[in-house]
């Protein structure tokens, strides 16, 4: 297949997986479908939300400058039935009335033996739907391009490339309710994804596209350099300094505690609110326009408008990340942070939480950490960090030598309880579900 033979086959994806209707003509016909259904069967609500999504993976292998893809689209419709107090949800790919009546009745089925669920309340007017496609194509000639431009640009002279591999993801999504709410949101996104061998490890680092080279060069090549020559053991009396790129899974670990979800399953954190549980020196915000961040939008799937939420306040904890059903159990208002995983129900979700950056003074005397070291899960344990991490001895504000890396085993809230500093170098990541951090300052690890 020639490149040009590709992109046509990519353009005509969102039309092929929609089956020729306009987010505008799914609206009709599945209104139609969902009115006529809900009153011979007496149904009390209907809800459905239609994603169309495109996907594409470029893996470049730098040795030999060549490139492999996949690629892929659906269009997946998640059904949702209420009869009476109980719901019933079904997911399934759709391409036309007849598969969405049987969506719509499989829905039906699992309610009988589903569980109770409160009908949305209709949050904002609708936006207009679209009559034209649903998504933008994903575009194989700017993900080579930016494959090329990552290994002139981005990577260290010398380095091993083990994997280079840039994502794609277009969609389209359409929200509609038996009580006339309906909205629709295009949505785009792609990022450049790095693994890179080392005499000590893996280091892994991601950046959204499109690329700004110097800040990732700099990141990369830092921490390239700590892995590789000789080590000492690490000085565990020692203060540690975590720069962004180590500190970012410990943030993506905030940001999971501070989830509804997480919040009503855990009453001690629920009482806590209202009361200082952290340092003053810790501000936690989750901003939906912010211009640094990745994930920008102003409303949540569903259909609620997004806005600035302060969860923690110079230490105090204000509040938690909600979508309705959680705020429902904890009797406060949403606040447009009710996201889905592609078709599934929305759970509560981040947008561009960050810890707003500071100017605090370093200890003279620290562990700086530079480099994580790739292991399988950065949270085996829910609610525990787990880092590898290397980087140097500093001594009166000076690199001094590399230390081997550290095994770390981080309790969330037990760290950030006991965080000592802030830096103002805040940078978001791919890789921690684009969350944002500056460098962190924390106790010595100690034994």
């Amino acid at each position: 297949m020639s490149e040009h033979d590709e992109d046509v086959r990519l353009e005509d994806a969102s039309l092929v997986y929609t089956g020729g209707l306009s987010p505008r003509d799914w609206s009709v016909l599945a209104r139609e479908v969902m009115d006529r259904l809900g009153r011979e069967r007496g149904w009390r609500g209907v809800e459905l939300y239609l994603l169309s999504y495109g996907n594409l993976t470029l893996d470049y292998d730098v040795a030999s400058k060549t490139f492999s893809i996949s690629s892929g689209g659906s269009l997946a419709v998640s059904a949702r039935v209420w009869l009476g107090e109980v719901v019933g949800t079904a997911i399934e790919c759709v391409h036309d009335k007849a598969t969405l009546e049987k969506l719509l009745l499989a829905a039906e089925e699992k309610a009988r033996t589903g569980s109770t669920g409160a009908f949305p309340t209709t949050p904002s007017p609708g936006t207009p739907l679209p009559t034209d496609a649903w998504r933008g194509a994903t575009d194989f000639a700017r993900a080579r391009l930016c494959a090329e431009r990552m290994v002139k640009d981005v990577l260290p002279s010398g380095v091993v490339v083990q994997a280079l591999v840039v994502k794609q993801e277009c969609t389209g999504a359409l929200a509609l309710r038996s009580d006339g709410f309906e909205s629709f949101r295009r949505f785009h996104q792609e990022a450049a994804f790095l693994r890179c061998e080392t005499s000590r490890g893996a280091v892994v680092d991601a950046v959204p596209l499109p690329l700004v080279a110097a800040p990732i060069r700099a990141r990369l090549a830092d921490a390239v350099a700590a892995l590789e020559g000789p080590a000492k053991k690490a000085d565990r009396a020692l203060p540690l300094v975590l720069r962004p790129l180590v500190a970012a899974p410990l943030v993506a670990g905030l940001a999971w505690l501070l989830r509804g979800d997480i919040a009503t399953a855990t009453p001690a954190l629920v009482r806590a609110v209202g009361r200082k549980l952290f340092p003053s020196i810790l501000t936690v915000e989750d901003d939906p326009l912010n211009p640094r961040g990745l994930h920008r939008r102003q409303l949540d799937d569903e259909g609620r408008p997004t806005r600035v939420l302060r969860l923690v306040d110079e230490g105090r904890l204000v509040g938690f990340l909600h979508s309705e059903e959680t705020a429902a159990r904890l009797g406060v208002e949403p606040g447009g942070r009710g996201l889905r995983d592609l078709v599934h129900p929305a759970t509560p979700t981040a947008l561009n939480l960050c810890i707003l950056p500071r100017e605090d003074a370093l200890p003279a005397d620290y562990t700086e950490l530079v480099a994580r070291v790739e292991n399988f899960s950065t949270m085996p344990t829910p609610g525990t960090v787990s880092l590898i991490a290397g980087g140097w001895e500093v001594r009166d504000g000076r690199r001094v030598h590399r230390v081997e890396p550290l095994e770390l085993e981080l309790p969330v809230l037990e760290t950030f309880r006991s965080l000592r500093g802030v830096g103002s170098d805040l940078a978001f990541f791919p890789s921690a579900e684009g969350c944002g951090t500056p460098t962190l300052v924390l106790p010595p690890p100690g034994g």
